[in-house]
């Protein structure tokens, strides 16, 4: 499958007054609803000329930081720890609110609606977890991450729950019978906090990303546990965005590129990295041995290195060439050791990945599969509509 259109800048809503935290395309609809650090909760319906205007611009008591929409139920996550549930009329020319939960101390980081089983889903900075039957508000059930949550992901058939936290772990439990749960395990593999979670239900497979600047493909069915790590951006990857049916996962970072994976591409778990005293291709020791260096009388102190190819641990004069590795997730240039460098096939080198220069700070996005559109918020408080029809 071969990818490599370029985005096409179509609509820009200017309107907010400071960073937007969530935004959301209705489905069968020409709208997008928003909230913002600015306070406000907006509905924007797109007009016979072309443009997007406003047609609820709602001030709430605290910073807005997250949002869920299914149905027309709308819930609006809160900087107090509330949870504003308001159902919109179906012109979206109209909210009423419905509830409020109490649901967290701290920030609301991420909501999910599950309108099959009306559950809410809410994590929030103070480590919580918890989930509400939105028949009565009632709290069904909590569960206490080891750091702040920051995301969230939900399989609507097995009832597991993902959740991301500032430390870079990613909890997984098993919400059984509405108020009973089971912790599963924690996905170790982030050197930095997650910032968002995606979840493929046919593969699968929880993608996810984090400040450490890197994507992990968690394969949680088939592949027992196993994952691979995609390096491309060179700052934080702040949002993703997923296409089941092309398997295509669009991702966003603060070095203002999106980057388009393509899923079908084989790519291997990189090696587990060799530890030794001395490089494994010279023997010559690294500058810590100082036995072998006072016995050989060696003065020549080496550091070591990692070949991310074979995993052996070698010196800076057996390593001196980079490459890119796509087959291990290595969309820009790392270290290879000699061998893995005389011997490295073209089939290696070869990438099904596409980068592209959006020039902005995404700081949430969101995917319109039907009609090939994206819509991007920005530190710049600005949100952008993409046609990425060509980027499919």
């Amino acid at each position: 499958m071969v990818i490599g259109g370029s985005p096409a800048l179509v609509s820009q809503l200017v309107g907010h007054t400071n960073t937007v935290n969530k935004v959301l395309l209705v489905p069968n609809d020409t709208a997008i609803v928003s909230v913002s650090d600015d306070r406000t909760l907006r509905v924007w319906i797109k007009r016979s000329s072309g443009d997007y205007w406003p047609s609820i611009c709602q001030t709430l008591e605290w910073c807005v930081s997250c949002l869920a929409l299914e149905n027309f139920h709308l819930f609006v996550g809160l900087e107090s720890g509330t949870v504003n549930h308001y159902k919109i009329t179906e012109d979206l020319n109209r909210i009423t609110l419905l509830r409020i939960y109490n649901s967290h101390e701290m920030r609301v980081t991420d909501l999910i609606y599950d309108s099959k089983r009306d559950w809410l889903l809410s994590v929030g900075k103070d480590k919580h977890f918890h989930w509400y039957t939105g028949e009565t508000g009632r709290r069904l059930g909590s569960y206490v991450a080891s750091a702040a949550c920051t995301c969230l992901a939900f399989d609507l058939i097995s009832n597991f729950v993902f959740i991301g936290d500032y430390s870079g772990a990613i909890h997984m439990v098993k919400l059984d019978n509405g108020e009973e749960f089971k912790f599963i395990t924690s996905l170790i593999g982030h050197a930095g906090s997650i910032r968002a979670l995606t979840w493929d239900p046919e593969k699968q497979i929880l993608i996810s990303c984090s400040t450490d600047k890197s994507l992990f493909l968690w394969f949680i069915g088939e592949g027992k546990g196993t994952a691979i790590q995609l390096n491309h951006h060179r700052e934080r990857v702040n949002s993703l965005a997923y296409c089941p049916n092309e398997r295509l996962i669009f991702s966003f970072g603060s070095d203002k590129k999106m980057v388009v994976w393509n899923l079908r591409t084989e790519r291997n778990q990189p090696p587990l990295w060799e530890e030794s005293d001395e490089c494994q291709l010279c023997q010559l020791p690294f500058f810590w041995n100082v036995k072998k260096l006072w016995e050989e009388k060696n003065v020549n102190f080496k550091r070591q290195h990692h070949c991310r190819r074979c995993g052996k641990a070698v010196c800076g004069d057996c390593s001196p060439n980079l490459s890119v590795l796509p087959l291990y997730g290595y969309e820009y240039p790392v270290r290879l050791c000699s061998p893995c460098s005389e011997e490295l096939p073209e089939d290696e080198l070869r990438s099904s990945t596409q980068a592209h220069n959006i020039l902005i700070d995404a700081n949430c996005v969101d995917l319109d599969r039907s009609k090939k559109l994206l819509a991007i918020g920005s530190s710049d408080n600005v949100i952008r509509i993409y046609d990425v029809a060509a980027c499919l």
